[in-house]
């Protein structure tokens, strides 16, 4: 059987292990969805199409009416996706804590330091406006700041309000275009389903931007 020591050890490398499987998928699908809603917005900048009838996708060219029509449902399908791993994060680092406090004694450390997975919001997250300031380590437990050290916390709203504009930009494209009104419905209730799972999320952001307390559910 297995000491208590090496149990706690096991616990904590499970829990670091789940946090890092998160941040993989993270990483994934935050990639993918900046990737698309910049292609649409490069064909918006040419034209809708006009200037580029087709798009060039592994080895197929795809028409570009036909990637206006599956918009919706790619940015409902990858928002909803990164959103799910941003909630999962959260009991997982709980979780992390926890077992880093059983192993170790204290929390020694922050979780940017250990997260080896990280992507292009966090390091827009840790970006300065002051010139003369110090640079400042990332830290999981802030306490109060000031509002240009809150910026960071617009990061995700932006992300997601993106997302919803392209998918609602889209459908106007595919209206403007006389699309069928089964198109136009599926890819609107596409819209109004990512609205209505953005909602939390932009309101726990919210709440972070006006400086609540950690122990606020904003941050649980």
């Amino acid at each position: 059987m297995p000491h208590d020591k090496d149990l706690v050890r096991l616990k904590f490398d499970l829990a670091y292990d789940n946090v890092q499987s998160i941040g993989h998928a993270q990483a994934k699908y935050v990639t993918a969805l900046l990737t698309y809603i910049g292609v649409l917005f490069g064909l918006s900048l040419l034209g809708g199409g006009s200037l580029v009838p087709a798009i060039h996708l592994v080895g197929v060219d795809v028409p570009v009416e036909g990637v206006w029509a599956v918009t919706p449902i790619v940015t409902l399908v990858l928002t909803l996706a990164y959103i799910g791993t941003v909630t999962a994060m959260i009991p997982a680092l709980s979780d992390l804590r926890q077992a880093e406090k059983e192993l170790f004694g204290s929390q020694t450390y922050s979780m940017f330091a250990v997260d080896t997975t990280k992507n292009i919001l966090d390091y827009l997250a840790i970006l300065q406006l002051k010139p003369s300031g110090r640079t400042r380590n990332p830290s999981d437990d802030p306490g109060m700041k000031p509002w240009s050290l809150r910026l960071h916390h617009l990061i995700l709203p932006a992300l997601y309000i993106g997302s919803l504009v392209t998918s609602y930009s889209a459908i106007a494209h595919l209206a403007a275009r006389c699309a069928s009104h089964f198109t136009l419905a599926f890819t609107s209730a596409c819209l109004a389903a990512q609205l209505a799972y953005t909602a939390r999320p932009l309101y726990r952001y919210y709440r972070r931007l006006r400086d609540v307390d950690r122990k606020d559910d904003a941050y649980n």
